[in-house]
């Protein structure tokens, strides 16, 4: 652990960036259900998946997934805002 994560000033900074992402990551519960619902609907008028729902969807399952490993202190690195939107591993889009 380095001296900046003992400090109690950055203890207190990390908790209030932690409540931050709490919310984001209880608001977004309502965006995984739109997506849900969007694409339930795309699939039972086209008959499949729209492919850029499928993507957006990854990479925000991604950005959930970054939320909970800073909340967990698995990583210090800050999610979306404070770092870039989550890309695909494979192409890196």
């Amino acid at each position: 652990m380095s001296e900046d994560d003992q400090n109690p000033d950055s203890l207190l900074l990390t908790a209030l960036y932690m409540i931050l992402f709490y919310l984001i990551f209880t608001l977004t519960s309502y965006v995984l259900i739109g997506i849900g619902v969007l694409q339930f609907a795309v699939r039972l008028l086209s008959g499949g998946p729209q492919p850029e729902l499928q993507r957006f969807g990854l990479r925000f399952g991604r950005y959930l997934m970054q939320i909970v490993q800073y909340i967990s202190m698995q990583t210090n690195i800050k999610p979306y805002p404070f770092s870039e939107w989550p890309q695909d591993a494979e192409n890196g889009r």
